[in-house]
Formats: structure tokens, sequence, C-alpha cells
């Protein structure tokens, strides 16, 4: 373990934070967020755009577009994390204008419902929405070809990036997403795994924390298995695109993401699984604090810098 991130522990347990999962949403998302205790300012980036697209229901769903110049390498379209319940675009931003200042790349980030207001399926919807708006109107937004498209995410948005991503590339459409990038995802709703109990308590996220998450998104514990939700479960996982999944070893959610892993490379998805021991849940908020969470974002980044460089 990085020394930074053992000192991170200690400080949160130093200051006695109220846990999620003795919270209610409202109070989960009053306080500051890894993000903006860790991660420092935002760089400048050449052009950032706020809009929306049409989502289901009627819905405007906000985004925050980045083009880092006028020929971006690529389009990036990220979902942030926080259980589904927590998050947004605007705490990520330090995090997103660095992806896109880094990878050259420009960058969609995606305000989707948040739960438990707008539980399970209502940010899917919103992340199939932002893809297939990336795929279809996107090079007309960015006055530039989009020569690759990449789905990326963190925990809950790691979900929501992998299950949107399937679905897109399940109708054939013109553009694919061509790589899908995973930070410690959610994959499933089984609370019972080694890392589910050996990380239970004292490492950021625990066990309690994450079983109060999917009491927000789906309330109904007997359609958590749907594959939509957990997509550990999808019976066919052949259309999803490459996929490159970034799991931290001291993380509750370690097993099930890397399980998922091997699920993609058995259905035949080129696919690969990085676990960085000494890390904890939430990392990318400290690539600017922990050596080792800095190399973990090299690892995404040279990933990206592959796809758009031999686009399909």
């Amino acid at each position: 373990m990085d020394a930074e991130i053992a000192a991170l522990l200690q400080k949160v347990k130093d200051a006695g934070r109220t846990p999620f999962w003795q919270s209610t949403p409202q109070q989960a998302r009053s306080g500051a967020t890894l993000m903006d205790l860790l991660f420092g300012p935002a760089p400048e980036v050449a052009r950032v755009e706020d809009f929306s697209i049409p989502s289901s229901n009627g819905h405007a769903l906000p985004v925050r577009l980045y083009v880092p110049s006028p020929d971006p390498k690529g389009l990036i379209v990220y979902f942030h994390g926080g259980g589904w319940v927590i998050g947004t675009v605007a705490s990520y931003h330090p995090f997103t204008a660095a992806l896109a200042q880094r990878t050259g790349c420009a960058v969609l980030s995606v305000d989707y419902r948040l739960a438990p207001e707008h539980p399970f399926p209502l940010p899917l919807d919103d992340a199939r929405a932002a893809i297939a708006w990336a795929a279809t109107q996107a090079d007309a937004r960015i006055a530039a070809p989009v020569r690759a498209l990449i789905a990326m995410g963190d925990s809950a948005g790691g979900n929501l990036a992998s299950v949107a991503s399937r679905l897109h590339n399940e109708t054939k459409p013109a553009r694919r997403v061509a790589l899908q990038v995973l930070a410690y995802p959610v994959a499933d709703c089984d609370f019972d795994t080694k890392s589910f109990h050996e990380f239970a308590e004292g490492y950021l996220l625990t066990r309690r924390d994450m079983m109060w998450f999917w009491d927000q998104y789906q309330p109904d514990a007997a359609k958590r298995r749907d594959p939509l939700a957990s997509p550990l479960h999808t019976p066919d996982l052949s259309a999803s695109p490459a996929a490159l999944i970034v799991t931290a070893g001291l993380d509750p959610l370690r097993d099930e993401g890397e399980a998922y892993g091997e699920r993609l490379r058995q259905a035949g998805v080129p696919t690969d699984v990085v676990r960085v021991d000494g890390l904890v849940h939430g990392f990318l908020a400290m690539v600017n604090y922990a050596p080792s969470a800095g190399r973990a974002l090299e690892r995404m980044q040279a990933a990206i810098q592959v796809t758009v460089s031999h686009p399909t």
C-alpha cells in the first residue's frame, strides 16, 4: 500500500464520517467527495461546452463536452462513479478535463439521472442515450470526425458504460464502441465474494455502503440479477467492445470486476484485467496523490492510445 493511501485511510477513520449506509441520499450528496479533496485543480482545455441530449421519458440529459484540440484523436464517453446515487459532471470536472488533456481525446461527461429518485433502469437509459448520441451526432458538435468511440466509467459508472456499450454494439450500428475502460466496476449484486468479506470495513467503500447503494438503485433484491443491472449475469457478452478492467487490490468490488473480465474473455472479447495491489476503491480521485493510482491511470491512457491509433 502506498504510504499516501495508508495515511488517507487513517484520516478517514479519525474524521468519523457518517457512512453512506447510515445517511439519506441528500446527506450522502452533501459532503465533499474524494475528487474534491484529492485530485487538485482542473487543467485548461481548449473548449468546454455544456448542453443536453434527449433521453427516455422526454428527459433532457445534461452533458459536458471537452474538446482538447481542433482534431481530437477520438471520443471518450465518461460515466462518473458514486453508486448511482452521488457524483455529478461538475464534481468530476477536474478528472474529465485532465482525461481530455492527457489522452488528446474529446470527452463527453454524462450527468445521468441518480437513484433513488430515478432508479434502475433510468440511469442506464441515459447511458444508452449518451452513447447513441456520441455515435451519430458527435462529429458535428466537435466539428471533426470521431475516429474511435470509447466508453469509460468508474464504479457504478463502469457498470453503466459496460452495459450501454454492449447494448449499443448489439444493434450493429454504423459506429461501434471500440473499447470499454472500466475502473473498479460494479458487475454483480453478490455481497458474499471473498473481497466483500475481506475488505468489508476500513477501506473507504464498505460492504454495508454497497448494499445501501443497491437498495437505492434497485430496491427489489429479486430483480438485481437482471443482466442490465448486474452484467456478470449476461448470457451472451460477445457483442461487448474490447475491454480494459482495472481493479483495486483492497476493494470489496475487486472479485466481481475480475470475474466479469473472465466472462468477457470466455465470450471471445479481447480483455485485459489489471489488479493494482495496494489501492482502494475510488483511486481515480487519487491519481495526483498516490503514485500507484497515477500509474493505474497511465495504464488506462495507454489502452486508449492503442485504440485511437488503430480505429476500427
